[in-house]
Parts: structure tokens; sequence; C-alpha cells
């Protein structure tokens, strides 16, 4: 029989795929255990969430499966997170395991080793990101992340340079950025950068400069959508880039 240290080898070695998780959960349900039972349960509730049309979501025809998500994680979340709820200011579950942190740049670079280990986190918060920039930007750790957030962080364009040039960022797929000090020179390096080819959002509202698409609504329907001057620049020098464009807005947990 197979034991949960090969079941969760198996999750953290392809976060993406469904099947590995899917083991773990009846691998739980035949624990006997209420949590280990409720664990699989939660499994494959988020798998069937993250797998419902949006539209199916927005109507609340999913709010049943929707509560009673939240009901198995407030009863047993803090058990299933572990030693990583220690280590880290948030956490969220994204198809049954700790898939979303938020803390410090340092406590990231001196626990995040150990926290991947333990759990698929693939959506990373990030606060005082200046304390440690040089060598947060520098990190093999960023090989794991697909979502980064670093919000109101006191970030200049270094910061944004320091990122794309490295080479651990390729499986990055969404990035906020907001209320930073960023110019035109951030937006430059991420559309520069061969390492960050498959970006499809970033968000830049509240700097200096934010070249993204705008979306006009009516009714909460989209009637308009302008490219301010500065992306329509870096478009004609750097050529397509997804994540100036808003026609379809990706979810942070679905890119």
């Amino acid at each position: 029989m197979t034991d949960e240290a090969t079941l969760l080898k198996a999750v953290l070695d392809a976060p993406d795929d469904d099947a590995p998780r899917l083991a773990y959960a009846q691998w739980s349900d035949g624990q006997g255990d209420a949590v280990s039972i409720a664990r699989g349960e939660l499994i494959r509730a988020q798998i069937d969430l993250m797998h419902t049309a949006p539209e199916v979501i927005k109507t609340g025809r999913a709010f049943g499966l929707q509560h009673r998500i939240w009901e198995l994680i407030e009863r047993h979340g803090a058990s299933w997170a572990g030693a990583i709820a220690g280590s880290v200011d948030a956490y969220h579950f994204v198809r049954g395991f700790v898939g979303w942190i938020k803390l410090s740049a340092r406590r990231f670079l001196d626990h995040g080793d150990s926290i991947m280990a333990l759990a698929p986190v693939q959506h990373l918060d990030l606060t005082d990101v200046r304390d440690v920039d040089e060598a947060l930007f520098d990190s093999p750790l960023w090989s794991h992340i697909r979502s980064l957030s670093m919000d109101a962080c006191g970030l200049h364009d270094l910061h944004l340079q320091m990122l794309a040039a490295s080479p651990h960022v390729t499986n990055l797929r969404w990035l906020s950025v907001a209320d930073n000090h960023l110019t035109l020179a951030a937006a430059e390096a991420l559309a520069a950068s061969p390492f960050l080819r498959d970006l499809r959002y970033v968000e830049l509202r509240g700097n200096p400069t934010d070249p993204v698409e705008r979306l006009g609504y009516d009714s909460g329907i989209v009637v308009a959508s302008w490219m301010p001057p500065e992306g329509k620049s870096l478009e004609a020098r750097f050529g397509h880039q997804a994540w100036l464009h808003r026609e379809v807005i990706p979810g942070r947990f679905e890119v």
C-alpha cells in the first residue's frame, strides 16, 4: 500500500495535476478517522469547484459546495496546515493543500525550502521585500511560484528589474505590484525579460506609470477598452504582451 509520504511527493512533483491529489484523497478515505476522511472530501470538493464554470459560480449555484469547503477548512484547516501555519502570516487551501501563503520576504528565504517540502505552494504574497531584496530576487525558490503579490512594498524600478533578470521566474504567470514607485522602466524590464514569456497578468495600479489596458463598464458589462500610450509603446518595441491586455482577466489560482 502506498504511504502518505510517497503520495505527498507525487503531489509536490506534479502540482498542476489533479490525479496525485485525488490519489491522496483516496488514501485519506481509507484511514478511517474523521479528520482524514474530511481531508479527502476537501480535496475532491476544491477540485470540483476549480473546474466549475465561472458563470455557474456567479449565479450562486455552487454555494452549497463553497459553504461545505468553508466548513471543512474552518474545522480542520489548522491541523492540515501543520507546521506551515507557524511559519506564515496567512495561508489558503488550493485543491486540498496549502497553495497560497503570505509572509515577510525574510521568512520566505529562511523557511521557504521547508514549506515547499510540506505543500505544493504556488501562490505567494510577500511583505517587507526591501529588507532582503538582493538575496530574494536571486533565490531559486522562485521556481515554485506561479502567482506573486508584492503590493505596497516600497518597490522601485530596480526591484522589478532584478525580478525580471532572475532565471528562476519562468513559471510566473500572475504578478501584482500595485501601490509602489514603479515607472515605465519597470514595465520595460518585464516586457524585455526572456524569463517572463508566460506572464499573463500584471497589476500596476497606484504606480507613477500604469501601461495596462483600461476597460470601460456600463452596468457591469465591458463596453469600451483602450491602451494607454505607454502600453502601445511597449508593444511597438517588444511585441505583443499578454499581460498588458484585459480581454480575459485570469483568476489568480487558475493561471
